[in-house]
């Protein structure tokens, strides 16, 4: 959604604001209906998927945020919030305290833009970070919001967080009356401008595109946000699943547990296409294309195990297997594959045979296959 007048420019400053980076989306890449994870989400049912695009009503969409976290592509962001800020504004708390924004609270803590953007992964990554307790204040009233029942919500990534930490997983539960949060209330649920991006709007002379000028917390220092111009080999780290990876090796998981990663491997039967690569929304593979040669390589870390790379791939050549150990997800990137690439027999040029037998690169087949017709003809 790109704004286009003052409401909607107030809409992205005050946090509200749902920004789509459609071509992260699995459908638009697959060129099919693979993935309606945020459809299924979303409790107002403002979101509407096809192999072309990502369809939002925008009279709908209430800015609960529970698309946020369901996405696996990190395709939808919010204008005023992300993992990254909260985790900063949590980090070194013994006990946390999180206010939706229809908490009637007073009191200090942190609040967010509903319940329904925690995520297990989110809340692994907060005990890393030393939180043992996370108190929420306002679910008693989920029920009655407008915004969707964020109580469900909650349950089930508990009980995944329990699942992966046993013991060790932080409490996390609704707050009791006499559990108030100290100190002053902090935001991590409205949009900030860095000074480079505030005096070209205040200087600006028109509205409209404004949304493209601002800045949210967690990108860097000249990026035009919240659009992102490119193509099928557009990648980015998903946001909940890069604070958890960042943190990997610091989380408790409890002894039995294995990190929630999946690694990739490539069959003898891959033909070196390089989709996989090519379309990976994170960019846990990637497709490199050097004068020495051909490649994909994996970054486990940033795998959120999509599969996107096993339905597309044309010879069924990648192979997923669960991570055991944090060690594994936290390795550097490694190369599955390399090609080499031959010179040219009659230019010189690098390039990649397609057979064993090929000498020549493929514009230099193509002059010698018009020579040879050229030939024919001439002695016909």
């Amino acid at each position: 959604m790109r704004a286009g007048s003052l409401e909607q420019a107030a809409g992205f400053y005050s946090g509200n604001m749902l920004l789509i980076d459609e071509p992260l989306c699995l459908n638009l890449r697959g060129r099919r209906e693979w993935c309606g994870a945020c459809a299924e989400a979303c409790p107002a049912q403002a979101l509407a998927l096809t192999p072309d695009a990502v369809d939002l009503a925008d009279s709908a969409c209430t800015g609960c945020g529970a698309c946020l976290p369901a996405c696996p592509a990190g395709v939808l962001r919010m204008s005023g919030f992300s993992p990254r800020r909260l985790l900063e504004l949590m980090r070194g708390q013994a006990t946390v305290h999180l206010h939706c924004r229809e908490s009637r609270g007073r009191d200090g803590g942190v609040v967010i833009p509903c319940h329904q953007v925690l995520d297990a992964r989110l809340l692994a990554a907060a005990a890393a970070e030393g939180v043992g307790q996370i108190l929420l204040h306002g679910l008693e009233r989920c029920g009655q919001c407008d915004r969707g029942d964020g109580a469900g919500c909650v349950a089930r990534e508990r009980a995944r967080l329990e699942e992966w930490l046993g013991e060790r997983a932080p409490r996390v539960a609704p707050a009791r009356e006499h559990e108030r949060g100290g100190g002053e209330r902090q935001r991590a649920d409205q949009a900030r401008l860095n000074r480079r991006n505030f005096l070209r709007l205040t200087g600006a002379r028109i509205v409209n595109d404004v949304a493209g000028w601002m800045v949210p917390a967690d990108t860097e220092e000249g990026t035009e946000l919240p659009f992102h111009q490119g193509g099928e080999e557009l990648q980015r780290p998903a946001a909940y699943q890069a604070v958890a990876a960042e943190r990997v090796e610091r989380i408790p998981w409890a002894a039995e547990a294995r990190p929630p990663w999946s690694l990739r491997t490539l069959a003898e039967s891959c033909s070196a296409c390089l989709a996989c690569g090519r379309r990976c929304p994170t960019g846990a593979l990637r497709a490199h294309e050097e004068p020495e040669g051909i490649a994909i390589s994996f970054a486990a870390a940033l795998c959120t195990d999509c599969r996107l790379c096993e339905r597309i791939c044309p010879e069924q050549a990648v192979v997923s297997r669960p991570a055991r150990t944090a060690t594994e997800v936290s390795a550097p990137r490694t190369r599955l594959l390399f090609r080499q690439a031959r010179r040219c027999g009659c230019c010189g040029q690098p390039f990649q045979p397609a057979e064993e037998a090929e000498t020549a690169c493929p514009t230099c087949r193509n002059e010698q296959e018009l020579d040879a017709e050229w030939l024919a003809m001439l002695g016909e």
